[in-house]
Formats: structure tokens, C-alpha cells, sequence
């Protein structure tokens, strides 16, 4: 787990014109949130924060408002930003399943696979229909290894989206794990027919999880990609990019 966070990386200028607004209104908090919201997904985290920033300005306890700034942060990567938004928004909302599971994915991230378990223990008890953290559970158990666990969740995810091409993927890589090749290629070629268009960002993902020091999840997501598509150059180039910074940072003698 890399402890090495940054306490911003927004510019002086994006901050400067985020916290100036004096002149929205109440009534402008819906257009404000759904234009920050439209920017996260487009992956414009420092032109959406502005958004959340004049939501907040306007009313600090909106909740969408400090979960999208969090989910923005941790896009940046500054995941000590993020929980603090998080943290604010849960002050406010303390049952709300999607903030925490979205504290649960920084945990995550971190590497703090057993802290995010809990939080999406926390998210499915207050609602146990909530596919993300179902998924987000099943991709936790995989990090620490426990693939017949991490099965029941991919399961229980796909019982409630039968499409959802990520928990096809994660629980090929489980059964894979399991020895159990021929049906791990079932559900990866399911993946790939049901929506390919997901493939690319297991290497996208892997990629954002070796800049933040996560080295063994970026392997994962690495292995996961080339399950899929053994000629996959991004994928195979990252991943010995990412074996030889492990190898590099190894303590001698381990």
C-alpha cells in the first residue's frame, strides 16, 4: 500500500475559480451536479470538481455533491481527499450503500483489501441488491486469494445483471485460479461476446493501479486482460514494466 498521497492535485486556478462562486442558487444544484457528474464519467476530474465545488458552496451537506467530489479525487488519485469526502457525505447520510462502497473501492485500491470488505459488508446489509458491491466484494476476495468466495459474489452479482460483463471476467479469473480452465474460458468468451468494449480497461484499470503503487492488483488486472487476449501488447509491455519495478523494489534477499 502506497502511503505516498498528495493533499491536492487540482491547479491553483481550478481552485481559485471553484470557491469564488457567489452567484448560483438553490434552484441550480440539479444542472450543477449533472454537468460534474457527466465530466467524472468522461474521466475530467478537474473540470467536474469545479461543479461539485458550486454545489457545495450552496449547500455543503449535499451528499451526490461530496460522493462525485470523492469519486473525483479518486479518479486523481488522491485517495486522502477522497475519504474525506466520503466521510462528510456519510456524516450527513450514514446508510447511504453507494458512498460506502465507494469508500470501500479506495481501501481497495490501497491494497487495504480487508477494511474494504467491511465497507462492503456495511453497504449490502443496509441493501443486498446493490450490484456494485456484490461485485466490488467478489473483486476483494479475489485480491486476497479466497476464489470460492470471491465466486459467490460474482454469482450473486450476476444473478442481478446477467450482463455484467466485469463479474463474468472476475469470476473466469477466479476459476482460472481454481484449476478450473475450461470453464474460466467459458465465461471469458461470454464476456468478450457480451460486450468487448470493457476489455480495454482491465489494462486501463491495471495501468491507473501501477502509478498508485498498487503492484500486485495491477498484475491482476494484467492476467485478466490477457486471459481474455493473449496478443494484448499494451497489457504484456505493462506488465513486465510493472514485474521489473517489483523486482527493483524487492528488499534484498526476499
Amino acid at each position: 500500500m502506497s502511503s505516498s498521497l498528495s493533499s491536492s492535485l487540482l491547479s491553483p486556478a481550478l481552485i481559485t475559480n471553484a470557491t469564488t462562486v457567489t452567484n448560483a442558487t438553490i434552484d441550480e444544484v440539479p444542472v450543477l451536479n449533472s454537468k460534474g457528474v457527466s465530466l467524472n464519467s468522461l474521466g475530467k476530474y478537474n473540470e467536474s470538481i469545479v461543479y461539485f465545488h458550486k454545489v457545495l458552496a450552496i449547500d455543503p451537506k449535499n451528499v451526490l455533491a461530496l460522493n462525485e467530489k470523492g469519486n473525483t479525487f479518486g479518479g486523481l488519485g488522491n485517495y486522502i481527499q477522497a475519504i474525506a469526502n466520503y466521510d462528510k457525505a456519510l456524516a450527513v447520510d450514514p446508510k447511504n450503500a453507494t458512498v460506502l462502497d465507494n469508500k470501500g473501492v479506495v481501501f481497495y485500491h490501497l491494497g487495504n483489501y480487508t477494511d474494504a470488505i467491511g465497507y462492503y459488508d456495511r453497504a449490502l446489509a443496509i441493501d443486498p441488491t446493490v450490484v456494485f458491491a456484490s461485485y466490488d466484494k467478489g473483486n476483494a476476495l479475489e485480491a486476497l486469494e479466497k476464489y470460492s468466495d470471491a465466486i459467490i459474489y460474482f454469482d450473486k452479482t450476476l444473478a442481478l445483471d446477467p450482463k455484467h460483463v466485469l463479474a463474468m471476467i472476475g469470476k473466469g479469473y477466479a476459476l482460472d485460479k481454481l484449476g478450473n480452465h475450461t470453464q474460466a474460458v467459458f465465461y471469458y468468451d461470454k464476456a468478450k461476446a457480451t460486450d468487448p468494449r470493457y476489455i480495454p480497461d482491465l489494462t486501463n484499470k491495471a495501468n491507473f493501479l501501477d502509478k498508485i503503487g498498487n503492484y500486485k492488483l495491477a498484475i491482476i488486472y494484467y492476467d485478466k486482460a490477457l486471459a481474455i487476449d493473449v496478443k494484448n501488447i499494451d497489457a504484456i509491455k505493462s506488465k513486465q514494466q510493472t514485474l521489473s519495478t517489483i523486482n527493483q523494489t524487492a528488499p534484498v534477499g526476499s
